[in-house]
């Protein structure tokens, strides 16, 4: 079974991948494979100030995760397409289109549902972008629009853009339904039973849609007969998804300890070697070797006091980590109010050592 970890903004970051293919790595059915995705990335903000959005597809060796970008100007994104392939085509698997994403964020900017609005303009900028994708391959990320009503079109469109696109992820909720249960799973098969009825195509098609296990994304790959099976926010609070495996509280505590060390080893990649960088991004810039993390780890547990905006930002993966363990809710009041290293971590081990 071909798995995928979706891309999620603030989330599915360099320490994120690097957590969940190493779980995935040990305890893996050999029969499957993990697939890993970058952030969002705005190609605008990528091409008038990259240092601000850089972090986004920071990566380490061997992850090769799928770069994915999204903007509506067409001349932007082939722009970026281009540089993306001349400088950094070795870190990734392939280019992905996000054409419409129901985040608050982006939703803001009115603009961005024009992307699906006029599916013949995003017909062209698709077509456009797989003839510039030479060295990396090209896939599109979409799901239903805004009502029920919408979804005919969509699945003409979808059938179409299948003619230039080795990979289609197709997320089957709507505007309306934003992130709620009983995603269409049956739409999904009958989009790929279309692409290659009428298409005859090589265009992969991957499933989307509120996967809570990794016996439901293989219940859902045996019946859906999609090729690919992208597992959601359930990954958050658990990187095990993608393997059988269930973790022990003290497997969990260790991993949550690990992931943090990451976190604020690429974050410190970032702010002393490209941050404040004002010269030309080279491109091993956005490469975090993972010698250089361990030994930033170890340094960092001699101290006390730094990086506090990670400590902050790292809640909403250890809010995730512990929301099944009881008493949690209690607890994360107390974690708010931390903003220190060390504090943090002999929070989180005093808190499971009520269960360990």
């Amino acid at each position: 079974m071909r798995l995928c970890s979706a891309p999620m903004d603030w989330i599915t970051n360099c320490a994120t991948r690097l957590i969940t293919s190493e779980i995935f790595e040990e305890y893996w059915n050999k029969e499957d494979s993990l697939t890993l995705w970058t952030e969002f990335m705005n190609v605008d903000g990528f091409l008038i100030n990259p240092h601000q959005v850089i972090r986004h597809i920071l990566t380490t060796p061997w992850q090769l995760p799928i770069l994915q970008i999204y903007w509506w100007k067409e001349e932007t994104l082939l722009r970026a397409a281009e540089i993306i392939q001349d400088k950094y085509s070795v870190l990734f698997s392939w280019i992905e289109l996000n054409t419409w994403c129901p985040s608050n964020t982006v939703m803001k900017v009115w603009w961005w549902s024009d992307m699906l609005k006029d599916k013949e303009r995003t017909l062209r900028i698709i077509e456009k972008l797989s003839k510039i994708c030479t060295s990396l391959p090209f896939s599109l990320k979409t799901r239903a629009w805004i009502n029920e009503d919408d979804k005919i079109a969509q699945k003409d469109f979808l059938i179409k853009a299948s003619e230039y696109c080795d990979k289609i992820s197709i997320h089957w909720r709507t505007l309306r339904q934003l992130y709620i249960w009983d995603a269409d799973w049956d739409f999904i098969g009958e989009v790929k039973k279309d692409i290659v009825k009428y298409w005859n195509s090589n265009c992969k098609v991957i499933g989307n849609g509120w996967l809570t296990s990794y016996e439901d994304a293989k219940s859902k790959n045996y019946e859906y007969w999609v090729d690919w099976v992208m597992v959601w926010q359930a990954a958050i609070w658990n990187p095990w998804i993608f393997t059988e495996y269930v973790p022990s509280l003290r497997e969990k505590y260790d991993t949550i300890i690990k992931h943090l060390d990451y976190y604020i080893a690429c974050d410190q990649w970032f702010d002393e070697k490209i941050a404040n960088n004002e010269e030309d991004i080279d491109m091993m810039d956005l490469e975090v070797p993972i010698k250089w993390i361990r030994e930033r780890i170890r340094e960092n547990q001699k101290k006390d006091d730094f990086c506090p905006h990670t400590i902050v930002e790292f809640r909403k993966f250890l809010f995730q980590y512990v929301k099944w363990i009881p008493w949690s809710k209690e607890w994360k009041q107390k974690v708010l109010e931390c903003k220190n290293y060390k504090e943090l971590k002999d929070m989180i081990e005093k808190f499971f050592k009520l269960y360990l």
